[in-house]
């Protein structure tokens, strides 16, 4: 394995990570348990992934004496941690999510709403982000980073107007819990994937 080879390979992980994710929305839309066991199975190839590759990168350093290699090598090593740790969000909202199936939490319609745009926001942003790892275009770092902040902003404020909702007594505190960690989670993925662009 050279260089070249370790960024395909990379793009692939990153595809897996999306393509858990869009099974981590098909399981709250559809308020489904099989696609969230299939999102787990996608999670834990992108656990696989990040150890083979952790081991490629250290073998393909340990073969390399060039400086600007070993930069790129280290680089690689840190984009290939991130997009683990972002399977690891997607596995800790197909928990919460599981347990608002298997409970029969319900959402208001408000917060429903609420979680979907900023889902959809989060989503942006991890298209973005391996659309840049493929073409690494300059302009599409802004754009991955101001989406990041976007995101950001979008948790904040929801978790305040949820709250509000908690206090009034319009959802349950278990559901509010997983309401919280949900929208938490999904910040979590917009930031993961602007740190990734940010490493450029």
């Amino acid at each position: 394995m050279d260089l070249k080879d370790m960024q395909g390979k990379i793009i692939l992980m990153a595809d897996k990570v999306y393509s858990s994710l869009l099974l981590v929305e098909k399981g709250f839309m559809g308020n489904k348990l099989e696609p969230l066991a299939e999102a787990i199975k996608e999670e834990r190839i992108v656990n696989e992934m990040e150890k083979a590759l952790s081991v490629g990168i250290i073998d393909i350093s340990k073969r390399t004496s060039g400086a600007e290699e070993k930069k790129e090598l280290a680089l690689m090593g840190q984009i290939v941690e991130t997009l683990e740790r972002m399977g690891d969000e997607e596995a800790n909202l197909v928990e919460r999510i599981e347990i608002k199936v298997v409970e029969k939490l319900l959402f208001s319609d408000l917060g429903l709403s609420e979680f979907n745009e900023t889902f959809g926001a989060m989503k942006r942003s991890v298209e973005m982000m391996i659309e840049f790892l493929k073409k690494k275009d300059p302009a599409l770092k802004d754009r991955i980073i101001d989406n990041g902040f976007h995101v950001k902003g979008l948790v904040e404020r929801y978790r305040k107007e949820h709250f509000d909702r908690l206090v009034r007594g319009v959802c349950t505190p278990l559901a509010a819990n997983m309401y919280f960690d949900m929208l938490d989670f999904t910040g979590n993925l917009a930031r993961h994937s602007s740190n990734i662009v940010k490493l450029f």
